[in-house]
């Protein structure tokens, strides 16, 4: 393994943990807040932010990805991308106070308009974080990485719950919300010794490339928000809240994985974005051991999802259990899809991902609407994986022709993991009826045998397909050999006295 797979493979381990520890006290916070607070207060919280995040797109230029894409870039370009950074949040702020009545109307619940006003504060105060953290992932020094993101998380964290015990409403969501973007700000200059000037020198430079990443951007929270907007204005705060927590809970599995490890393989993109040979076989690489790992916590959670409803969220959430079903399966999808964007964007492409995002975007919405006023918030899952399946020839097309793929090659890092998937959903279902049928009822009995059970059954499958397949060099090769490796260091260690 070269020293750059080397930095690869620390770097995503660094950022899956990172994103592990992030969701993991997420989930804890979930857990917590799903049984104190209820669906109408999460659906309110997720009308604010999805109106927050639109108008925050206005500063969405990426400049960090603009920052990392350039090698050498000088001290000019960090100056002017935090001082463009700092104008846009406040122009945000403005804009959102402006608009906190409007949405209040629009929406018909005058609660938003004051949460708007505190939110449209945290816009402000995090454009002002230090940009010099962005060498981090420029330098790939993800362990200094880590420890900026998680301190937010956990800032948040301890506001949150606490304050929801006290309050028992949203408000505890929205002052969570804020204590994390003032954190990040704090912490970003306690993190990193850079101090901006005001600057505009660089600004012709970056704008010609951040262009497209706005465009990505606008069209990136279109393909993630898309179905909270119509839902809630189709179907109603309460219903929202439910959407939304079981599309949260149901990506859970597949994005706290793909995500860090997007974020961390990027840089090393970049690095050999010149060397297409390179960049094919780290992709093929990375694509395999994503589809290795984060596939079937997707699927297994989409086949356990009516008993792990009650236990995660409580039986208020009941109705979540079918929505997880459908969205699971559609999470696992987009799983595949994502890691192209980081090499669209080290390859200097961003205008690829523009157009595919752009077709995404406007068949989820031609499916959502319809979908949802007629089937309402199941309608809107299954418009979301219709959406999902009908991208897959457009999506994994556009990428093959990009990086000059061979299809053979690219289904060869993938269709085992996906086969192996299948069998252990198939599994999982016919353990759960079966126990069903033989008098055990317990929702936490059959979602902990379940997931036992898929963990086995998945593990078998694998290494079974890989062996029938001749044992070629693949994710599963890899993973075999860090664990034996490990075992190894392991076994040399000599026993402690006692």
């Amino acid at each position: 393994m070269n020293d750059l797979n080397r930095q690869m493979a620390a770097g995503a381990a660094w950022m899956i943990f990172l994103r592990l520890a992030i969701r993991g006290l997420g989930f804890i916070s979930v857990v917590i807040l799903a049984r104190l607070l209820t669906p109408a207060d999460f659906g309110l919280i997720a009308l604010a932010t999805v109106i927050i995040a639109a108008l925050e797109l206005m500063s969405a230029f990426s400049f960090d990805v603009a920052l990392i894409q350039k090698q050498g870039q000088s001290r000019a370009h960090y100056d002017t991308a935090w001082t463009i950074t700092i104008i846009f949040s406040a122009i945000t702020g403005l804009i959102l106070v402006a608009l906190a009545y409007p949405a209040a109307r629009f929406y018909g619940d005058p609660r938003l308009q004051p949460i708007m006003y505190v939110l449209a504060a945290g816009t402000v105060v995090e454009g002002f974080q230090n940009i010099g953290v962005v060498a981090f992932r420029k330098e790939m020094d993800f362990s200094r990485e880590f420890g900026f993101q998680i301190s937010k998380k956990i800032f948040s964290f301890v506001v949150t719950v606490p304050l929801a015990f006290w309050l028992r409403n949203y408000w505890a969501l929205v002052a969570g919300i804020v204590a994390g973007k003032a954190a990040g700000t704090i912490v970003s200059y306690m993190a990193h010794p850079y101090r901006a000037r005001w600057s505009t020198a660089a600004w012709a430079e970056l704008f010609h490339f951040s262009r497209w990443l706005f465009l990505n951007n606008f069209l990136g929270f279109l393909r993630a928000r898309a179905s909270d907007l119509i839902v809630g204005k189709l179907a109603g705060p309460a219903s929202l809240g439910i959407f939304t927590v079981s599309v949260e809970l149901s990506q859970l599995p597949s994005s706290e994985l793909v995500a860090p490890i997007n974020r961390a393989v990027f840089p090393a993109y970049a690095q050999i974005s010149s060397e297409l040979s390179r960049l094919q076989q780290s992709y093929i690489d990375v694509v395999g051991m994503i589809a290795l790992l984060a596939i079937p916590p997707a699927i297994g959670l989409a086949a356990l999802a009516d008993v792990a409803v009650p236990v995660i969220l409580g039986p208020k959430w009941i109705a979540a259990a079918p929505l997880i079903s459908i969205l699971g399966i559609a999470g696992a999808i987009t799983t595949l899809e994502t890691n192209i964007g980081a090499a669209y964007l080290a390859l200097g492409r961003p205008e690829i991902l523009t157009k595919l995002y752009g077709f995404y975007v406007a068949l989820l919405v031609a499916l959502l609407v319809p979908f949802t006023y007629r089937g309402g918030t199941m309608g809107a899952a299954w418009a979301c994986l219709a959406a999902g399946v009908l991208n897959i020839p457009v999506y994994f097309g556009a990428m093959l022709r990009t990086l000059q793929l061979p299809v053979r090659r690219f289904l060869g890092a993938i269709w085992r993991p996906i086969v192996a998937s299948l069998v252990m959903y198939v599994a999982v279902s016919a353990m759960v009826d079966t126990a069903r049928e033989r008098g055990i009822h317990s929702p936490a009995l059959l979602f902990i045998g379940g997931v036992i059970a898929g963990i086995g059954v998945y593990v078998v499958a694998i290494l079974g397909l890989w062996y029938v397949s001749g044992t070629q060099r693949g994710a599963e090769s890899a993973v075999l050999q860090r664990v034996a490796a490990a075992l190894k260091r392991l076994s040399r260690q000599p026993a402690s006295l006692t």
